[in-house]
């Protein structure tokens, strides 16, 4: 064990151990499965098997929140992940996987497997438009066309537990417990403190800013609340209290690394230094290793950046300390993070499941380039000294300099249809998973996961559900290329989009159009890219091939009337109508309980 791992975590973290019986169980399995030839007889009965319940993998997804592309150690990162290390190291990275630029949307793709315009979330609420408010696509939870992961699996003999961030609807009848999870911890906004101190992004926050244990809404947290830990705590709960030999999907959702930047005390200086030469020689020390594993090409120079920010030899002493502690903070946040993973899964091998089941990471997006101004934080004195950054009362981010060296060696972050805003990290390892290494070839989109799980479990999806007729799912299963049957998931002429925001992106073979808002963009003309050739996105080739961008528009055209894609138009809903009509609901006393006066003070005073 690294001794890195050997610490002991403040309040209820465990040590994490070594995988070795891990690798060794999986590689058991492959040398089995590949002794001789199956006959139609004995696939025959291989698969009456796995249609049973029992016999199906068990399944555990978790999900990252605001995490860089090249944040981790597989895919090139510094930080110290050796749990996630050892999962890519003995499954498979899908080095293209795309999901939408804002957290709501993308976890609307892997639990409904449809596009988010489809399923409910069209816009990440409540920043839909005037024009879109409760309009189909735009309700701002996942709507009656949905049938969920947890519930289809559910339906189909498997237990379902969730711990983490929901962020998919707060109102009755669209929290976790009520669409599909039989057990669950769940957030369900879209970021809060990481410790007891509830306390909401900003005023139109306040309404989802609420925790739930199951069906009970929680008036307060327990002193020794961390995320990450609470998260895993919850998920290790609900698997060794399960009696019975069924198979599980646990849906393990973390708020880490999503400001506001916290970590326990015993955290704060675990990266001390470690950033003090600046935003280049990380991007450098990302770049070498990200070559050394393969991941990008040995002549692929350095992203210089979109410009928008101070280089390191612009800013100020004092500035450079600050800057360098953001990163030491988030740096930690993740490592906590994986050394949690590494208790779910030590959980799971000390139970005799692990070897069978699947894993997967995905991040929701790429990492978050906003001040905390965006969020409005003066709704409460924070204390944001260099001394006191990551403590329970201070409110950092990570900011846009290191949010665009985090997407190493891509353009932009979080919001944007930049490479570094929707291709995120994506991990399988486990049975079912033939195929190892880097897939370098294919485009996965975060509506696949569903088909995907489902294709592998055996399990059926209806056409109805509660009396509601079901939309088709708009993900492609990629199965068949994890059992190294088919090595095309999307052929050339099959393209997707990408849309939050008014930030849109078309993907077709080795093409990419893109459209910025301003401040990144200028919000009127599309871009083009060649991808395969120019992963950086540097040269706009638009007026060089107009008829490829005529092509790409019209597919692009195409996506938006097939999935119901409404405009941007009339403001913010929130803020034309104000926030009593917007939510439709007064703030009861269980939530002033829970926030705080002046919270909803604010909010109130924002009509």
């Amino acid at each position: 064990m690294l001794p890195y791992q050997a610490q002991t975590i403040q309040r209820k973290r465990m040590k994490t151990t070594s995988f070795l019986l891990y690798l060794l169980c999986t590689a058991c399995l492959l040398l089995i499965g590949s002794c001789g030839n199956r006959t139609s007889e004995d696939q025959n009965e291989a698969d009456s098997q796995t249609s049973s319940p029992k016999n199906k993998p068990n399944i555990l997804f978790i999900v990252v929140d605001d995490l860089g592309y090249s944040d981790l150690s597989p895919f090139g990162g510094e930080i110290r992940t050796p749990n996630i290390q050892r999962l890519a190291s003995n499954g498979l990275i899908v080095q293209h996987c795309y999901t939408s630029p804002l957290c709501a949307p993308s976890r609307a793709m892997f639990l409904s497997g449809m596009d988010n315009h489809i399923s409910g979330v069209g816009a990440m609420p409540p920043f839909q438009a005037a024009s879109q408010y409760q309009q189909p696509g735009y309700e701002g939870y996942l709507n009656d066309r949905v049938m969920t992961l947890p519930e289809t699996l559910r339906e189909n003999g498997y237990h379902t537990y969730m711990s983490g961030k929901w962020h998919l609807g707060h109102e009755e009848g669209r929290r976790p417990f009520e669409e599909g999870f039989e057990r669950s911890f769940s957030f369900l906004g879209g970021g809060v403190s990481h410790f007891n101190n509830i306390f909401p992004l900003g005023p139109e926050e306040v309404i989802h800013t609420v925790y739930y244990d199951d069906s009970v809404q929680l008036k307060k947290l327990p002193n020794d609340f961390y995320s990450s830990d609470y998260y895993a705590d919850k998920m290790i709960q609900y698997i060794t209290e399960q009696k019975d030999d069924a198979p599980f999907f646990g849906y393990l959702a973390f708020t880490a690394p999503h400001d506001p930047l916290h970590v326990p005390a015993d955290w704060k200086d675990k990266y001390k230094g470690a950033y003090d030469q600046g935003y280049d020689h990380i991007r450098q020390v990302r770049m070498d290793n990200m070559k050394r594993l393969g991941l990008i090409a040995k002549d692929l120079p350095m992203n210089p950046g979109s410009g928008e920010y101070k280089k390191w030899n612009e800013l100020s002493e004092k500035e450079k300390k600050l800057q360098a502690r953001r990163m030491e903070l988030y740096a930690a946040m993740i490592e906590i993070m994986d050394l949690n993973i590494g208790r779910v899964l030590e959980t799971l091998q000390k139970a005799g499941k692990l070897e069978n089941t699947l894993v997967i990471l995905i991040g929701d997006n790429g990492a978050n380039p906003k001040d905390p101004s965006f969020y409005k934080t003066n709704m409460k004195p924070f204390n944001n000294s260099l001394e006191n950054m990551g403590n329970p009362d201070s409110f950092v981010s990570l900011e846009g300099a290191w949010a665009e060296v985090t997407a190493t060696p891509y353009s932009y972050f979080k919001t944007t249809t930049g490479e570094g805003g929707v291709r995120v990290p994506f991990i399988i390892s486990g049975p079912g998973v033939t195929l190892k290494g880097v897939d370098a070839t294919n485009k996965i989109l975060g509506t696949d996961i569903m088909p995907t799980l489902l294709d592998i479990t055996g399990t059926n999806r209806p056409d109805t559900f509660k009396n509601n007729k079901l939309a088709a799912m708009t993900g492609i299963s990629f199965n068949e290329m994890l059992i190294n049957k088919r090595s095309t998931v999307r052929d050339k002429d099959t393209g997707f989009g990408i849309e939050s925001l008014e930030n849109k992106a078309y993907l077709k073979g080795d093409w990419k159009i893109r459209f910025l808002m301003p401040p990144f963009g200028e919000g009127r003309n599309w871009q083009l890219f060649n991808v395969k050739e120019d992963p950086r996105e540097q040269r706009d080739l638009a007026l060089q091939h107009p008829e490829k961008l005529h092509e790409m528009l019209s597919g692009w055209m195409g996506y938006t009337q097939s999935v119901g894609y409404i405009p941007f138009h009339g403001g913010r809903a929130f803020e034309v109508l104000g926030p009593k009509n917007f939510f439709k609901a007064e703030l009861d006393s269980a939530n002033q309980a829970l926030l705080g006066r002046a919270a909803l003070d604010l909010v109130r005073g924002g009509e």
